[in-house]
């Protein structure tokens, strides 16, 4: 296998979590079969009379906490210059995200995974393909509509639908004599977007799973299971990662998602499920690849750039 030019579009290098970052463990795995490591924001990436450039910086980087990167050089080159560019930048997947996936639309080199992809697919929304897989699903802005939804259930959960991480999410009652002001106010911090509500699934108190999912097999999955006191199992907000295995409607549900996938050339998505349920299909950067090599062994790094390595 050739030496390969690769690039990471990420956030700054310096905010990695080390011993949490899957674009960290990406690129330590890359750079042990000898290929040439480099990285750039989205603000580092502009276009130039025809031609798309990144400031870029190569490093040599590690799983070290102490010192997790070393830069090696700093240049201005053509992005077609790379043989592969990864985006890894988090959301909110905001205009500034969909802008740069116009950029990188005009390239000619492999992006994983594809621009035009990660705007197919919103990861909230795509969802709404498959209703047979998902829990009972609104979305919108009508509060009187939001109101009769929310009635048929218990409890709805809130979400904002370009945010990450367990942000943006509320647990809500239309039973409470206050719902449509709290709904009201929700609706108002999304903007101009429409929200989604979903009927509350009481099992999220065991856990949700992440299924990796690797050119549109399923790969491996992963539990998550939320703090005393909250329904999101989301690391960020303080969720604790659980040995996990794929069960057959882990299975099932990946393979229903898959031809969206490849359509869209996603090489390495995320699904997110809650008691057989799809909630969520991430493609922006799907995380969690230290957790699950540390709680079941599978190493993904390894896996995707075996993936990758093949298109050479």
């Amino acid at each position: 296998m050739k030496s390969l030019r690769i690039a990471v579009q990420m956030d700054p290098i310096e905010k990695m979590i080390v011993n949490h970052d899957t674009s960290l463990a990406l690129m330590v795995e890359a750079q042990s079969r000898g290929h040439e490591i480099w990285w750039f924001t989205p603000n580092d990436v502009f276009y130039d009379t025809g031609v798309v450039k990144a400031r870029a910086r190569q490093v040599s980087v590690s799983l070290n906490e102490a010192k997790h990167f070393e830069p090696l050089a700093t240049v201005v080159r053509p992005v077609d210059d790379f043989d592969v560019v990864l985006v890894r930048q988090d959301p909110p997947f905001d205009m500034g995200y969909v802008s740069n996936t116009y950029l990188l639309e005009l390239v000619k080199t492999l992006v994983i995974n594809p621009p035009v992809g990660i705007r197919n697919i919103s990861e909230k929304m795509s969802i709404l393909h498959f209703p047979e897989l998902t829990p009972i699903t609104w979305v919108g802005r009508d509060i009187d509509a939001l109101e009769a939804f929310a009635k048929r259930f218990d409890q709805v959960v809130l979400k904002i639908l370009f945010m990450m991480g367990g942000e943006g999410v509320i647990k809500l009652s239309a039973s409470d004599a206050d719902f449509k002001a709290k709904a009201s106010v929700f609706i108002a911090a999304a903007g101009r977007e429409p929200i989604l509500a979903q009927e509350f699934l009481p099992a999220v108190s065991g856990g949700d799973k992440r299924v990796f999912v690797l050119n549109g097999e399923p790969f491996a999955a992963l539990k998550r299971l939320p703090k005393a006191g909250d329904f999101r199992a989301n690391l960020a907000v303080g969720g604790q990662a659980a040995a996990g295995e794929l069960d057959d409607d882990d299975r099932a549900i990946a393979a229903a998602v898959a031809p969206l996938l490849k359509r869209e050339g996603i090489v390495f998505a995320g699904l997110d499920v809650i008691a057989g349920k799809l909630i969520e299909i991430n493609v922006t950067s799907p995380t969690l690849a230290q957790e699950l090599k540390r709680l079941s062994g599978l190493d993904l790094p390894k896996a995707f750039w075996d993936r990758v390595e093949a298109l050479f």
